[in-house]
């Protein structure tokens, strides 16, 4: 349970979580805490430094989508994980199929990007219901939308500019060839 849980919550609290609890009904804070929890999700999301066919990524997201038992946050959170980790999966084999394709590194990343616009669009569906889920008031839903938008934006830039590297060094090395 975390701080921002218990401190809305009616259970039993230690003498810290009463105070917490007391700022954030007396300040009401709780549309701030529920905004600040999708900033960190989002966040979170877009932090990773792993290129995206990295393989421990891919196969940590789809283990824990694959798990059995309810639908819980963990199991959303590893649903719009998984559809990240096929998204970039897609761009990247858009980009390596269309290598020897006229035109820049950047049109072949914008052509592979373009290809996979539908899995991008389910990421995002997926991240939205996954924060939708854990707000209840209307504004936490909009900031969800938010945050739903934002990772999309920075899913797709974070592909634009591995692609375009990427489709850069396979195609000087195929010259060194």
């Amino acid at each position: 349970m975390t701080i921002i849980e218990i401190a809305l919550s009616n259970a039993p609290m230690t003498t810290s979580h009463a105070v917490t609890r007391s700022l954030l009904t007396r300040l009401s804070f709780a549309p701030l805490a529920s905004l600040a929890a999708a900033a960190v999700l989002s966040l979170a999301a877009c932090s990773s430094s792993q290129p995206p066919g990295d393989s421990a990524q891919a196969a940590s997201a789809e283990a824990a989508a694959a798990a059995p038992g309810p639908t819980t946050a963990a199991g959303a959170d590893a649903a719009w994980l998984k559809q990240r980790v096929k998204y970039m999966d897609c761009v990247q084999e858009r980009a390596k199929a269309n290598l020897s394709a006229k035109g820049t590194s950047k049109d072949v990343a914008a052509s592979a990007i373009d290809a996979c616009k539908s899995q991008l669009s389910t990421m995002h569906d997926a991240f939205q219901d996954y924060l939708s889920a854990q707000m209840s008031s209307s504004h936490g839903k909009a900031s969800a939308r938010q945050a739903a938008d934002r990772v999309t934006n920075d899913t797709r830039e974070k592909a634009r500019s591995y692609l375009t590297q990427y489709v850069e060094r396979q195609r000087y090395e195929a010259g060194q060839r």
